[in-house]
């Protein structure tokens, strides 16, 4: 079996039917099992023929997998794994414990059901060496796919992309331990593309579900990130100013459908004159202060918002102006193709910036008519980024007296004009379109004139 028919297999796991199973019990079945698989491979050479998922289907050929019997082994073989690798524990899962839980009859069926058939269909996968050196790729490939099928946690690949040249720029120049903020992770989508294992990284970040911490540290795990540098918590668990007492390099945000109203990262702190910021004012803003007050005295933060924010009138035009003048942190402005985002009916930006950096302008692009983001074109933005040119219709640097000028309103046709294409106009094919008009308004006449006559009129 070759890549390509391996990735196929993987993600042929998509299109398999899950009656009983919610979509949540049914990735999560599959995240657990296929991670099994993925220990079992590595440690195959240790681990003994009894703990292997060949067993599971053997029980399951004689009919014997149920709920109970599938609970009973994995508590075996997972203290034989855990003795090999000491990083993970899988009874200590969400997803074992949730099943635990499960007394319906009707649910350990559907579970039993799944069981059987999806270790069946991983056992069959065969060239086993490939399978261990792809499994990574494939893994997080597949979480992938599961995280576009729930389009609200889905992250495209462009806009990984576009997160991924900001980190890099910016992680590269920093010397010794970094730490990253990932507030409201969802998947691990976002951490696993721009997570280089060839650095020293502290991970921290927090999410509203269990799930989701289990399969980001399974993506870290397969990434090389050692276990001990993840802190990630429940929403409910979370406090940054504990967590985080001397701040973040880089906090990365990923928030297209807006923030609710009173959501914050951190606890707010409070400068003279700025109590009112945190107030009445619409959710973007608070959460986004409060992550300005986590970030490192040179600290960076990327953050996908409504396009919106750039503009709304009252206590949010006192805010920018607050972000622009005093603070002097917003670097970039970069608003999105719409086909970066699926069915969120609404115009995006991605936003940068860094705290006490010299210069006084703003770079802004505008990407909104581009179809998609490939790796040309986003190669490009980069380069014009690192360079901060004008290109008409594309992008503009411009400096704050204009921005002042404007009120600080940031909605970018202030600041780019669009470019008007003309159109070249073949007055020979015009002629002829018009010769023909005027014959085909000819015959209708003659046509009219017969019916007249036909008529007595």
């Amino acid at each position: 079996m070759d890549e390509k028919q391996l990735q196929y297999e993987f993600l042929s796991i998509l299109s398999e039917s899950h009656p009983g199973l919610t979509f949540e019990e049914y990735r999560d079945s599959c995240v657990f099992l296929l991670f099994y698989q993925y220990l079992c491979l590595k440690h195959g050479d240790s681990l003994e023929e009894a703990y292997k998922p060949g067993e599971l289907v053997k029980m399951a050929i004689r009919g014997k997998l149920q709920v109970a019997s599938f609970l009973k082994f994995m508590e075996s073989a997972s203290s034989f794994l855990h003795l090999l690798n000491k990083d993970f524990q899988l009874t200590e899962f969400s997803f074992y414990k949730s099943l635990e839980r499960v007394h319906s009859l009707e649910k350990q069926k559907s579970y039993a059901r799944f069981f059987r058939k999806f270790l069946k269909k991983i056992d069959g996968w065969d060239c086993k060496e490939e399978l261990l050196r792809q499994y990574p790729k494939l893994f997080i490939l597949l979480i992938a796919e599961f995280a576009k099928l729930k389009k609200d946690t889905y992250i495209s690949e462009e806009l990984s992309e576009l997160y991924h040249k900001f980190f890099c720029r910016r992680f590269h120049k920093k010397k010794g331990k970094c730490k990253v903020l990932f507030p409201e992770f969802q998947y691990g989508i976002l951490a696993s593309s721009i997570i280089s294992t060839e650095k020293n990284i502290e991970i921290y970040g927090y999410t509203k579900e269990q799930e989701y911490i289990d399969i980001f540290t399974i993506v870290c795990y397969m990434k090389g990130i050692p276990l001990d540098s993840l802190h990630l918590f429940m929403k409910k668990d979370w406090r940054a100013i504990r967590d985080l007492p001397d701040g973040a390099d880089n906090i990365l945000i990923f928030m297209p459908e807006g923030v609710e109203a009173g959501e914050y990262i951190a606890s707010p702190k409070l400068s003279l004159g700025k109590e009112q910021f945190y107030a009445g004012t619409k959710g973007e803003f608070p959460f986004l202060l409060t992550a300005i007050s986590c970030l490192k005295e040179n600290g960076f933060l990327a953050a996908v918002f409504p396009g919106a924010m750039l503009y709304r009138e009252g206590r949010e035009a006192q805010i920018r102006k607050y972000l622009v003048e005093e603070l002097n942190c917003l670097d970039t402005i970069m608003l999105l193709p719409d086909s970066i985002f699926h069915s969120i009916g609404q115009a995006e930006a991605i936003l940068f910036f860094q705290m006490n950096r010299e210069r006084k302008d703003i770079l802004f692009f505008d990407c909104s008519e581009i179809e998609s983001l490939d790796k040309e074109q986003i190669d490009t933005i980069d380069q014009l980024w690192s360079e901060r040119k004008t290109i008409p219709g594309l992008c503009a640097c411009v400096e704050r007296d204009e921005i002042e000028k404007n009120e600080y309103n940031l909605n970018l046709p202030r600041y780019i004009t669009k470019v008007v294409k003309e159109t070249a106009i073949d007055m020979e094919k015009g002629k002829a379109r018009i010769r023909e008009i005027e014959q085909e308004l000819q015959e209708i006449e003659n046509r009219i004139a017969i019916y007249r006559r036909e008529l007595g009129l």
